[in-house]
């Protein structure tokens, strides 16, 4: 009996604290920031840039059940969209769970599969076989498989023995494709590496060096005012300045 009233007791006493609380966090709320500052001798800025720290703080930081339960489930950039966090902000919380990072079932490529790569573009195979683009892409590169372009324009013999004749950019407007175009074919079928030869200066651009700034004479000549400097300074002519009277 007198168990059972000590009982009632430490219930009722639970209660008058939860009451108790209950009020004097509604006074805190009922106050002005100034007024609690004054009340606790701290400073009204001071407090007021405590509060808005903790408030984000505990926002970025506060994990909900439902998304610890997602984390190595998908993929992190999806999940970082679902969440509205940031990726780095998942990948952290899941290596410091232990949570494996996830990874698609569909791990081995077929004979099948490998036989349709370059067959069609990089989109359409990945379309067909149920996988991303960049997985398509990646596997095609390893396997060292060139890409299928939308209606390309087979290379003919001719085309392929004026391969490293002439610039790739003159070759492509004699023969009417893209420069990228001849030059990846050139890297493919030919040894031929053209080395970009320095610009000459001509004896009109020696004569404006030390005339004018650096930079003033290699946006006139096109070049890099690291390249004026270094001319000008190989030939000994002192750096530009406003004559003096």
């Amino acid at each position: 009996m007198i168990a059972l009233e000590h009982q009632n007791v430490s219930v009722t006493q639970g209660k008058l604290a939860a009451k108790q609380r209950h009020a004097i966090r509604d006074l805190i709320r009922a106050k002005s920031d100034r007024e609690i500052a004054r009340l606790l001798r701290r400073s009204y800025r001071l407090l007021n840039l405590h509060r808005r720290r903790r408030s984000s703080i505990s926002h970025r930081e506060r994990w909900t059940d439902y998304e610890l339960r997602l984390l190595g489930r998908i993929r992190d950039e999806e999940l970082a969209k679902l969440l509205r966090r940031s990726r780095s902000a998942i990948a952290g919380k899941r290596e410091s769970l232990g949570i494996a990072i996830f990874a698609s079932q569909r791990i081995f490529w077929s004979k099948r599969e490998i036989e349709i790569l370059g067959k069609r573009p990089d989109a359409v195979v990945a379309r067909m076989l149920g996988r991303t683009r960049y997985a398509v892409q990646l596997k095609r590169h390893s396997l060292g498989i060139p890409q299928c372009w939308e209606r390309a324009r087979p290379w003919t013999r001719k085309e392929e023995a004026l391969l490293g004749t002439m610039r790739d950019a003159e070759l492509a407007k004699k023969i009417g494709r893209s420069i990228s175009c001849v030059r990846t074919r050139r890297w493919e079928k030919t040894k031929i590496r053209f080395i970009k030869t320095p610009k000459r200066w001509t004896s009109m651009e020696l004569g404006l060096l030390g005339q004018m700034p650096d930079g003033e004479l290699a946006r006139r000549t096109g070049r890099f005012r690291a390249s004026a400097r270094n001319k000008r300074v190989q030939l000994g002519i002192p750096r530009y300045g406003p004559k003096r009277r």
